[in-house]
């Protein structure tokens, strides 16, 4: 790994971090918030500034990034990225353990949005502020916008891209990576903008409007209440959440597409109606389960649709809004919600987990080893959409899937000395690898992980980061070839 180009592109991803820091304890300033509030956030966003600058006079070149350089840059920078994020939090009181601190501030770049703050109402406004940041950030990925703003990328940029961005899709939209870039972070503000005027009109204020924007499109989760989005009672809001978070789960290729007039860019496209279907299956599914339960046929169909409807979005995006207590709902629906935070959204999005082409073509390949044990002579290919599955392809698909299984596995066990029953330290480990967010048990919808002792929020920071960066990313630091010249 060549050090001086990845740590001078580390140095624009702080730069980043920092201003935005600063940006928020002006707001928290004006806002007439405490004093160790907005002091909090300019003084961490004064002294990641600082090491930005520092970093960068020292590592100055004109080297292009190999795909090793690329690897470095996002392990390293997302890492360096959430210490820096950590920082207001520690300074302010508002989570005194720096450890908890930590794993807030990954919670939110990874889109996790787990949290150990209980009482979300006595946070001052610029550090939830800062909090939502830290998911619009997190989102499209800060490496990306960093591709977007330096001249030097060129085809470095290429390799940043392909180990920043999640799942296996990684559409070039432009030839150019920069351009590629600024295309999706610009869809992706488009559509943050445009949910923050649906927001405003539904009777949320702008400061809320804005933080749940920035939350939803990011598939994020983070609110500005402890009760989620059940804190303000309206189906509208509910509704419109539900369109958003559905969109943010989808490929923002296919979102810019739609924008350039190709209305059916989503129809044709196999994996968002994949997603799709599952989507209102599992609504439908569970708006009969939940009709049928004791105390829901009185409600009539309306009320059980509605929390139906939404938790799957919630839970299948990665997003993590909660607006019922899916944990008290009768057990023969957490297996279909806990298999919707393995699956995930599509590729090419904002969300975590598996993502839904893999599933898709893990289901085509036991598909064609079936017909296979059947009649042993035949050729049968694995085809997604209009796409033939070349084996290398497929063997790295179902490598992933492995892999993935066996990393949530070991972090379920690590937890089990630090968590109080299995489905605490098993929904924990998914929803967190998973970018989730909310667990079952002890870190279900109304619970949260600040229970949970510094140890094991180690652990979980670990699965968050290697959800988001998909495994290999982060594995590879670890392999003495990384290291080499």
């Amino acid at each position: 790994m060549n050090w001086k180009p990845v740590f001078h592109v580390i140095a624009w991803l702080l730069g980043v971090v920092a201003l935005l820091m600063a940006v928020c304890g002006l707001v928290s300033w004006l806002l007439g918030e405490a004093a160790t509030a907005w002091r909090s956030l300019l003084v961490a966003g004064g002294g990641t500034g600082v090491v930005a600058v520092a970093l960068w006079v020292a590592t100055r070149n004109r080297h292009e990034l190999s795909r090793r350089d690329g690897l470095g840059v996002v392990a390293f920078g997302w890492l360096l990225a959430g210490v820096a994020g950590a920082a207001p939090f520690v300074l302010s009181g508002v989570i005194a353990s720096p450890v908890a601190a930590l794993f807030e501030s990954v919670s939110g770049l990874t889109t996790t949005g787990a949290t150990v703050i209980p009482v979300l109402e006595d946070v001052p406004r610029g550090l939830l502020l800062w909090r939502a940041i830290t998911h619009l950030l997190g989102g499209m990925g800060v490496l990306v916008l960093v591709v977007a703003i330096l001249p030097f990328a060129g085809a470095g940029g290429m390799q940043l891209y392909r180990a920043e961005m999640p799942g296996p899709s990684k559409d070039r939209i432009e030839p150019r990576m920069a351009a590629t870039a600024k295309i999706l972070w610009g869809v992706y503000m488009i559509l943050t903008v445009l949910l923050i005027g649906l927001l405003r009109l539904g009777g949320m204020n702008w400061f809320d409007s804005v933080c749940h924007s920035f939350s939803t499109i990011s598939t994020g989760g983070f609110s500005t209440r402890t009760a989620s989005i059940a804190a303000f009672h309206s189906g509208y809001i509910e509704a419109v959440l539900t369109i958003f978070m559905l969109l943010g789960g989808m490929n923002f290729a296919l979102h810019f597409r739609v924008l350039r007039g190709d209305w059916l860019a989503w129809w044709r496209d196999s994996e968002v109606r994949f997603f799709i279907g599952v989507f209102l299956l599992c609504a439908l599914i569970g708006t009969w389960v939940l009709h049928g339960a004791p105390g829901g046929v009185g409600a009539g169909w309306g009320t059980p649709f509605r929390d139906a409807a939404f938790t799957c979005a919630s839970i299948m995006t990665t997003t993590g809004f909660c607006t019922a207590d899916y944990g008290a709902w009768p057990l023969v629906l957490h297996p279909m919600l806990i298999l919707l935070m393995l699956m995930g959204g599509c590729a090419g999005s904002t969300t975590g987990a598996l993502k839904v082409s893999r599933i898709q073509v893990m289901g085509k390949a036991l598909a064609r080893e079936i017909r296979l044990f059947m009649q042993p002579q035949a050729v049968i290919r694995v085809k997604l959409g209009k796409k033939f599955i070349e084996d290398d392809l497929l063997r790295s698909i179902l490598g992933f899937i492995l892999l993935y299984v066996l990393v949530m596995l070991v972090g379920m066990f690590a937890l089990i000395p630090f968590v109080p029953d299995m489905a605490t330290a098993g929904s924990a480990a998914i929803a967190c690898m998973g970018n989730v967010g909310p667990g079952f048990g002890g870190v279900g919808p109304t619970g949260n992980y600040a229970a949970i002792p510094g140890g094991g929020q180690v652990i979980l920071t670990g699965l968050m980061l290697a959800g988001r960066l998909e495994l290999y990313t982060l594995l590879a630091i670890f392999m003495p070839a990384f290291w080499r010249k």
